[in-house]
This record gives structure tokens, C-alpha cells and sequence, in this order.
């Protein structure tokens, strides 16, 4: 008998039942892991409190270690805001976060490294302070007028007060009143964020206008903020269009260009938007994960996850699944477990052996924790134990030591969660089959294990997952000879997998 507690092994095992095929997916950027950062709270280089720039180029070589090649940065434009999705100017850098010349480093070091990076690109809507608004709200006559969406009382008098909360919104007032003005502007967020007018040509212009700048200066691609909002849900054609029209003027500048769409949706719906969005996140594969694990379930994962790419294939144009545990916008997936830890490893490797982008949250490698609102979903990475080197702009609530080992203590530890996290970035990394095969989802007479095959060309991969308390064992029929933690081991017996663990096993060839 061959004990496995969280590893790979390569054996030859025999088929079991087979449950069910998925169709294959096509990738947009196959292989890639992207790692998000709030950039305020990752790294301080001055001693301000404040995480910039140049403290994220120092952490390229740790991003880059941990396994991942792409880097999606929250926004870092001016503005009032502690998050920063209200923009001010779509062409400078927040001067808390650093210069132009140091984006222009950051750009340059991370292609040294052959690394991309992704922008968080805020344009559904721009901060009340923004110079268009100003303008705009200046005077009914102003040439700025028509960017934004204005109307008399009298006609939205009636819809004033008839929005409903939404997972990313829980304004209930989409027509907004500003001083001295009788007229309302349509802020679909807030006030203070109102909507730009995607009806005015000179509008899409300028969005083009500010894509093609920073593609201009390197970045990579672009996380597309509220991309379900351009237009009000009654005319959600009109928004595909927009999608199919932005992405075709950043192709037709780098044709290679990734564009990954945020839309809170069913996955019918965000299946008709692949055309102009080729990548959106899957935020309901992300609630599916923690649900099969806290019932210890396999099936809890397998028929929405079925359901989901069925969805997605029926469009019939290329896309790429977007996969993540979470983001800046939801729980933390350790807080969503209990606060578990390995339940959160187990998290992870379920992740990060499913096709499509995987999506880490910064910090999320180091167990941290965080509960809405979402303030304290951003709370200073842990570097070291000195709480000094911590980023200080906000007191954690959450993720405080020692309920969140730093990564100093963590990276001395084999068993850590940022161990276990860089050991199956690596897995992935070394078997691209992971990232872009077809799984097939396997019955193995025990719903507390999620199982599935993945064949590509003469491989064959076996993937499991513990889902429950308890260990469990797995029949050989044959010899088999296993690597597991870099030994060889010569096995003829059953291999018994512990409590929410999994492993990673190789047939044949």
C-alpha cells in the first residue's frame, strides 16, 4: 500500500466507469497563470505605507517563482477613490503608485522576464471628478455634454428608485441629481461614478484613443471592467457590439492582444459575448469549487461544470475559461472554507488541474484571509514577520498574524499552503495538457471524490481529488512504478490518498 497525503504520481492505472465528456475547450493564451494585484497593498519600496510600482518590480522575480507569467493589475490611474475604479485620467499613473518612467520599468522588466501584463481597464464609467464630467455637467450646451448620459426629471422621474441590487451593484438610484442642474445623469454604480454615453461616437473614440495608448506602451491586454454595463440590460445587443468593435481596433494594433470581460451573468448569456470578450471569468465555476468541497461532493462541481462549458461551446467561436477561486470583489476562498487550510490547498488543486486561465488573488498563496465589504478583501500582503514591512495605508482585520503565516516563515516550511501552491502551479506548468485538454469526468463509486482522465496525443492524465474528511484507497490492477515527492516507488497495492488531498497520476507513455 502506497500512501499519498498531497502530491503527483505516474502510474499506470486501469479505466474506470466513465461519467461524463466535455467538449474541448480552444484557448485565447494557453498555459498562461495570471497572478491579480492591488498593487496598494502588495509592496511599499519608500516606506510610506503605500505599495507603487517600484515595489512591484521588486517582486517580480517571486511572482515569476511562485509559477506565474501574466499580471493583472487592479487600477492604477488617478483617482479619488481607495480602489481606484472611478478614473480621473486614463493616461497617467496615481502618483501614491509611482511615475510613468516607472510604469515604463515595469513594462520592460517584466518582458525582460518574459512576463505580461494585464490593465485594468475602467471604462464603463469615469469618477464625477474626471475633466468630461466637469465639463459636462458644466452647462446642457457643452461639447462635453453628450459623453455622459443626461435626462430631464420628468422622464426618469418614474425609474429613479426601480433598480435592484445586483452582485456588483447595490445602488438602488441610477439617476443621479447634481447641483444647479434640473436635468439626471445615469450613474448605473453611484453617483460618483456616473456613465459614459456610448451612444456618442466621439466617446467610442476616445476609449479607442486611450486602448491604443497603452498598447502603445507594452501592456499585454486588458481586465475589462463592468463589461456587462456599456449599455442598460434592455439593450444588451447593443453592448456585444460594442465588445466586437473594441476588440477589433486593439487587434488590429496587436493582434495578440488579451481581452478578459468582467460579467456577472449565467453562462448563456456570457456565451453570446465571446465574439468581442474571448475570455470572461467563470464566477460560477468559483462558487462551485467551495460548495463541492464543504459536502464533500463531487457531483456539487461536475453538473453545473458540465452545464457551464456546454453553454460556452454552443457560441461556436473560440474563448478561453477564465478560472479563479476569487478576487478583489468576493470572500477570500480560505474565509469562504472556514478558514480551513486544507481545505484551501484542496481548493487550489482543484483549480489549478482544470482547464482554462487560472486566476490567483495575491495572497491567496499564503492562506489569506477576508470577508466583504471589500475593504477587507485588500488587506496588506504578509511578507515577512516584522509587520513593518507590511504595507500600512489600512489596519488588517483578517489576514493578522498568526492566523496568516507570512511568506518569510511559509517559504521555510515544505507543508505551507505557498508551497503547495507553487508545487501545483509547477504541475500545471510542466503538463500543458491541464490547461488545454478535454476532461472526462469519471464515476469511481464514491461521490466524496472528484475524478477525471484528460488524453492528449499519447498521454493520458489522471486527476483526484479528496473531497472528504477521511482518507481513501484506490485499487492497482497492475505493477506500476510511482514518482511521488521525487522518489521512485515500486508499487503492486492500493494507494491510499489522505483527507483533501489529491494527485496527479500519468498512464501509459
Amino acid at each position: 500500500m502506497y500512501n499519498i497525503h498531497d502530491g503527483f504520481i505516474f502510474a499506470l492505472l486501469p479505466l474506470i466507469s466513465l461519467f461524463s465528456i466535455i467538449p474541448s475547450l480552444k484557448a485565447q493564451a494557453a498555459n498562461d497563470i495570471v497572478y491579480e494585484v492591488y498593487i496598494q497593498s502588495f509592496c511599499d519600496s519608500n516606506g510610506d505605507g503605500i505599495g507603487d510600482l517600484p515595489g512591484l518590480i521588486s517582486k517580480l522575480d517571486y511572482i515569476q517563482d511562485l509559477g506565474a507569467n501574466t499580471i493583472w493589475m487592479m487600477p492604477l490611474h488617478p483617482s479619488p477613490s481607495y480602489h481606484k475604479y472611478d478614473v480621473i485620467d486614463y493616461y497617467s499613473i496615481d502618483p501614491t503608485f509611482g511615475t510613468m518612467a516607472d510604469m515604463d520599468l515595469l513594462i520592460a522588466e517584466a518582458t525582460k522576464r518574459k512576463m505580461k501584463i494585464i490593465l485594468d481597464l475602467v471604462i464603463n464609467h469615469t469618477s464625477s471628478e474626471h475633466p468630461w464630467f466637469i465639463a459636462s455637467r458644466s452647462s446642457p450646451d457643452s461639447p462635453y455634454r453628450d459623453y455622459y448620459v443626461w435626462k430631464d426629471f420628468d422622464s426618469v422621474k418614474d425609474e429613479i428608485h426601480k433598480k435592484t441590487t445586483t452582485f456588483d451593484s447595490d445602488n438602488l438610484t441610477q439617476w443621479h441629481k447634481w447641483e444647479g442642474q434640473e436635468d439626471r445623469y445615469y450613474g448605473f454604480f453611484w453617483k460618483g461614478m456616473p456613465d459614459l454615453n456610448f451612444d456618442h461616437a466621439p466617446v467610442r473614440e476616445e476609449i479607442y484613443k486611450i486602448g491604443k495608448f497603452w498598447i502603445d506602451k507594452g501592456i499585454d491586454g486588458f481586465r475589462l471592467d463592468a463589461a456587462k454595463h456599456i449599455y442598460p440590460d434592455d439593450r444588451f445587443d447593443d453592448t456585444r457590439s460594442f465588445w466586437e468593435e473594441f476588440t477589433k481596433e486593439m487587434r488590429a494594433i496587436k493582434p495578440d492582444i488579451q481581452i478578459i470581460g468582467e460579467v456577472w451573468s449565467d453562462s448563456m448569456t456570457l456565451s453570446t459575448l465571446f465574439k468581442g470578450l474571448p475570455s470572461l471569468f467563470n464566477f460560477e465555476l468559483t462558487k462551485s469549487i467551495p460548495e463541492c468541497i464543504h459536502a464533500a461532493d463531487a457531483g456539487r462541481l461536475i453538473e453545473p461544470y458540465l452545464n457551464i462549458i456546454k453553454a460556452y461551446k454552443s457560441a461556436g467561436v473560440p474563448f478561453e475559461d477564465a478560472i479563479l477561486l476569487s478576487n478583489h470583489d468576493m470572500n477570500r476562498i480560505r474565509s469562504t472554507l472556514g478558514g480551513d487550510l486544507q481545505k484551501a490547498k484542496l481548493a487550489a488543486a482543484i483549480l489549478l488541474t482544470l482547464p482554462g486561465t487560472p486566476y490567483i488573488y495575491y495572497g491567496e498563496e499564503i492562506g489569506m484571509l477576508g470577508i466583504k465589504p471589500d475593504i477587507h478583501l485588500r488587506e496588506p500582503f504578509l511578507w515577512e514577520e516584522d509587520p513593518l514591512k507590511d504595507t500600512r495605508w489600512q489596519k488588517s482585520t483578517y489576514s493578522v498574524r498568526p492566523d496568516v503565516e507570512s511568506l518569510e516563515i511559509q517559504m521555510s516550511d515544505p507543508n505551507s499552503i505557498y508551497h503547495h501552491y507553487k508545487k501545483w502551479i509547477s504541475l500545471r506548468n510542466n503538463h500543458p495538457e491541464l490547461s488545454n485538454g478535454t476532461p472526462v469526468f469519471q464515476n469511481l463509486q464514491n461521490n466524496s471524490i472528484l475524478a477525471w482522465i484528460i488524453q492528449e496525443k499519447k498521454k493520458t492524465l489522471w486527476v483526484i481529488h479528496n473531497l472528504s474528511g477521511v482518507e481513501i484507497s484506490l485499487p492497482f490492477k497492475d505493477k506500476a512504478d510511482i514518482v511521488s515527492e521525487g522518489k521512485q516507488v515500486h508499487v503492486d497495492d492500493d494507494i491510499v490518498i489522505a483527507a483533501f488531498s489529491s494527485v496527479l497520476i500519468r498512464m501509459g507513455n
